[in-house]
């Protein structure tokens, strides 16, 4: 049968499965109409190049309008993507250029809401829902390895997932490990040390992943936290997967993160190189507050978190402060006085000619007015003048 011949080698089904199929159905080989497909005719390249399909690894239902919103925003891509669902936890990728595609491929790992998104390529003729999408590509580093042992990187890392490369041992980055990177199976338990025998004696050598998703602390799977499983309540000796990611202590809420470094302040995660076991008991309860008697001197506190007791004394650090500013006995607070007011030189100038022009104009008119008022007072002399000579000849 070319078709049968055909799905198994583009890996969508095998003959076994097309018998089995036939058998469940009822079909007898005179049932089915085939249909011929030609590479050659009809291929097209623009349907079905550069595709990917990918999930989400969880149970739990999302949003898918987050998911295509969040997924956009962490790969940066230089052009759009579009993006097909197939059913509700499976989508179909295409992207607009190979450097695109490679991005998203050879990337990663890429996280939604601390959960796994598992990508695989596609070649746009195997059934979506036959791909294997249970493999998560991550960096992970071998700690303290002796340099005796550089050659064993391969097999080292192959015994944490499938091998697929390795940074190239140098003496220009700080760190006692070497980096590989695998492609882990989530349906397996984490790895957390790979071992090698020498001379009879066995040693042990730490492994870490970096950008490692949510995990749990207590059986070492991926998918959830150790607080989601069982009941949530574990003693601290049974996280014993507690220290898998790297720079920082795993998700965990509830946790306050301390120091300098991600997550410091008021993100609610561990610093980098922080314990999130830090603040835990013997018991193993996790605390996940800040105490109240903390230092009030702390910046990022604000001030009306400082407490003053109603009996007028003062306690704690900012206590004995105030304490000593009182018994100095000055409590006189002066105040400085406010800085002169800042003119602008060029608009204080211009301001000042045109106090000149106006009082120049002022005293123009006031000339101009004189001199009329002068006129005035000549016209009357002479008008008195000659009503004086007319009135002579009859006085006479």
């Amino acid at each position: 049968m070319a078709t049968a011949a055909a799905a198994s080698g583009s890996g969508t089904v095998g003959a076994d499965d097309v018998e089995g199929m036939m058998a469940r159905l009822g079909l007898r080989e005179e049932d089915l109409d085939d249909v011929v497909f030609e590479e050659e005719g009809n291929q097209s390249d623009e349907a079905t190049r550069w595709l990917a399909v990918g999930k989400v690894h969880t149970d739990t239902e999302f949003s898918h309008f987050w998911f295509f919103k969040n997924m956009r925003k962490a790969w940066d891509l230089a052009k759009d993507v579009k993006i097909k669902v197939f059913e509700d936890n499976l989508f179909m990728f295409q992207f607009a250029c190979l450097g695109n595609w490679e991005k998203v491929m050879d990337g990663g790992p890429w996280v939604f809401r601390g959960k796994s998104v598992l990508m695989a390529p596609y070649d746009g003729f195997t059934k979506p829902s036959s791909i294997d999408l249970n493999t998560l590509l991550i960096w992970i580093q071998i700690h303290d390895l002796p340099v005796g042992y550089k050659d064993l990187i391969k097999t080292l890392a192959g015994k944490v997932g499938q091998f697929v490369s390795a940074e190239t041992p140098s003496d220009d980055y700080t760190g006692n490990y070497y980096r590989a990177r695998v492609r882990i199976d989530v349906r397996k338990q984490l790895k957390a040390v790979v071992s090698i025998i020498r001379n009879s004696q066995r040693q042990l050598f730490l492994v870490k992943y970096e950008r490692l998703p949510d995990w749990c602390a207590v059986c070492g799977m991926l998918g959830h936290l150790y607080k989601e499983h069982g009941d949530g309540v574990h003693s601290l000796e049974k996280l014993v997967f507690k220290d898998l990611r790297v720079g920082y202590g795993f998700r965990s809420a509830g946790f306050v993160g301390r120091g300098r470094g991600r997550g410091s302040g008021r993100g609610g995660r561990g610093g980098r190189g922080e314990d999130p076991f830090a603040n835990d008991d013997a018991a193993g309860n996790f605390l996940g507050s800040v105490s109240m008697e903390e230092d009030a001197t702390d910046p990022n506190r604000k001030r009306a978190a400082l407490s003053i007791p109603v009996d007028g004394t003062n306690q704690g650090t900012v206590g004995d402060i105030r304490n000593r500013f009182e018994l100095t006995g000055h409590h006189t607070l002066t105040i400085p006085l406010s800085p002169p007011i800042k003119r602008d030189p060029k608009r204080s100038k211009k301001g000042a000619n045109e106090e000149e022009d106006v009082d120049g104009s002022n005293a123009t008119n006031s000339g101009s007015a004189g001199s009329q008022g002068g006129t005035a007072g000549n016209n009357e002399s002479v008008q008195l003048k000659l009503s004086g000579s007319r009135q002579c000849p009859d006085s006479a």
